[in-house]
């Protein structure tokens, strides 16, 4: 009898261990999804720069940061202005940020004839974007905040 007790307690053990690598994986497939979008809208943020040269040479994309406008200006007829199509890229590109990912905030910045593009999202869901969102990469050690950077040539 007692050896049948001693095999459930080994075998309980072994469905926890199971359980919680089904966890652990579930949770690290979220934060690479959470990641290729973030990507994603970092690119997608550089291809809206890129379309915009005079929007680029009058200093339009040199400071976008979050949160966006409220309203969005209506940039989708021919007569919108470079300056109109830069605040309307910025407004629109962080309206979608936070509305694909936790939180999600993009930011633009000028660094010389480049632009940084970052997004930022809230990786573990406390309620703010911080240093306390990171990555715990395959070995186990904690890495860089849960953002997204990427240097734009126009």
């Amino acid at each position: 009898m007692i050896e049948v007790l001693i095999t459930i307690v080994i075998l309980s053990f072994g469905l926890l261990g199971i359980a919680s690598m089904l966890l652990n994986g579930m949770r690290m497939n979220n934060a690479s999804y959470l990641r290729s979008v973030a990507t994603q809208q970092a690119y997608d943020m550089g291809d809206r720069i890129r379309a915009n040269s005079a929007g680029i040479t009058a200093g339009n994309y040199n400071a976008i940061t979050y949160p966006p406008a409220t309203t969005c200006t209506n940039c989708t007829s021919a007569s919108c202005s470079a300056a109109n199509l830069a605040a309307w890229d910025g407004c629109n590109w962080n309206k979608e940020n936070a509305a694909l990912l936790p939180m999600g905030q993009g930011a633009v910045t000028r660094d010389g004839t480049d632009f940084i593009v970052t997004v930022s999202w809230d990786n573990n869901k406390d309620g703010v974007v911080d240093a306390n969102d990171y990555f715990v990469d395959s070995d186990g050690n904690g890495s860089k905040d849960a953002s997204y950077s990427v240097r734009v040539q126009p």
